[in-house]
């Protein structure tokens, strides 16, 4: 079944909504529930979710604080099967649209006599508006270890962040449906008060992996929900959203269609109206791994990056952290689950870059603080490997930057 691309908005009721029974997720079928962005996420905001079994009848209700009660009826789109995501799951979502900017929500999906708790969301600010998210590199591999606790920890600490960014390779092996259970236990329930914003990474779709299968990533399409920009032939996993003074642009830098994706870069960097440009990609033009080499991401994003002037580009893959520069574009890769890799500077100084920091088995969060004139960034240790250095505690900065208009 393909994607749904376009919702039909419900009437706005403001009539008190008959008496449901709220019902516990493994009671209702109701599970996975998620968050995530639409193009505007000031006016709009997507809901979606997961049942065993096809249901009918099923609707998200919101309430703001005008008062008034918006029911929306959910469509059903592309759900994961037994052989490509470990299970069989219908997947449902729901557009709400409408909205008021720097507005809080409360939302529950309802069913035929059953319901789920109430939970709440506030829509993104004016382009003026600063605001703060976070930002996780791979988890991949035991999620319900340490990415479960870093997800935990960074939207603790900060609980105002709006928005969560992941840079990929969510789950190991997309077939096993015991990842994607661990991956959305640590998403809960970060992402069910928060949009999260993944780039599609090479294991989601197993790319640069033998013995795989994920039936093109359908696991990753069915219960991550992603909007379209209206570009000519564009896919769900590469899109742009505007959140206050930034555009936040997510590519799949392992897709089969990268020249496509080169002229969707240019255009959504050009046609920026917000104050920052970041990107946010799987693998970076800078690997920092000893016996990789990104020249492919260099020859096909690096041009398109410096030309049209990205503030700056998150990146996964290559599990350590590594940050630096090149002709103004600031560049920073990340790992937030357990799986470690050696870290060089090799593919840095081959590019052209300047490596300015690297650690080695430390897994981070990124703490993003954007106004319309300062872009604050602090990488956060989440966790720490066996032999990791530099010598930082669970819970210190590791780096930080600011860049200034």
């Amino acid at each position: 079944m393909r994607i749904v691309t376009a919702f039909v908005a419900a009437a706005l009721a403001t009539s008190v909504l008959p008496a449901v029974p709220v019902a516990s997720a493994a009671s209702s079928g109701i599970h996975r529930l998620l968050l995530t962005p639409t193009a505007d996420p000031s006016r709009s905001q997507y809901v979606s979710w997961s049942r065993p079994v096809a249901a009918s009848g099923q609707r998200v209700v919101a309430v703001g604080p005008d008062g008034i009660t918006r029911t929306v009826p959910a469509r059903r789109k592309l759900g994961t099967t037994e052989r490509t995501a470990g299970s069989r799951q219908y997947r449902y979502v729901v557009a709400l649209s409408g909205l008021e900017p720097s507005t809080r929500y409360r939302y529950r999906v309802v069913g035929r006599g059953v319901a789920t708790r109430w939970r709440a969301f506030t829509t993104a600010g004016p382009a003026n508006r600063a605001f703060r998210m976070l930002q996780f590199g791979d988890t991949q591999v035991d999620n319900d270890g340490p990415p479960d606790r870093i997800i935990e920890a960074a939207t603790e600490r900060f609980p105002d962040a709006r928005l969560l960014l992941q840079a990929g390779d969510v789950v190991n092996k997309p077939w096993v449906g015991r990842e994607w259970s661990e991956l959305h236990e640590a998403l809960s329930p970060a992402g069910q008060w928060r949009s999260w914003v993944s780039s599609i990474g090479n294991h989601e779709q197993c790319r640069v992996r033998s013995s795989c299968r994920s039936g093109a990533g359908r696991g990753f399409r069915s219960y991550f929900q992603f909007p379209s920009n209206g570009f000519t032939d564009q896919r769900r996993t590469w899109f742009f959203l505007d959140q206050g003074p930034a555009r936040i642009i997510v590519l799949d830098t392992f897709g089969s269609d990268l020249r496509r994706q080169r002229s969707f870069l240019a255009h959504a960097l050009r046609t920026n109206p917000r104050t920052w440009s970041i990107v946010l990609m799987h693998s970076g033009p800078f690997a920092s791994v000893g016996d990789r080499r990104n020249t492919e991401m260099r020859k096909w994003f690096l041009p398109t990056l410096e030309r049209y002037d990205a503030d700056l580009v998150l990146s996964g893959h290559d599990h350590s952290y590594a940050r630096g520069r090149k002709a103004g574009v600031t560049y920073l890769a990340s790992v937030s689950g357990p799986k470690y890799y050696d870290s060089s500077i090799r593919d840095w100084r081959a590019g052209g870059a300047t490596r300015v920091k690297a650690a080695y088995r430390t897994s981070t969060y990124q703490v993003i603080s954007v106004s319309p004139t300062q872009l604050k960034v602090r990488a956060v240790v989440g966790h720490r490997g066996k032999g990791a250095r530099p010598a930082i505690k669970v819970g210190r900065t590791l780096d930080g930057f600011t860049l200034t208009r």
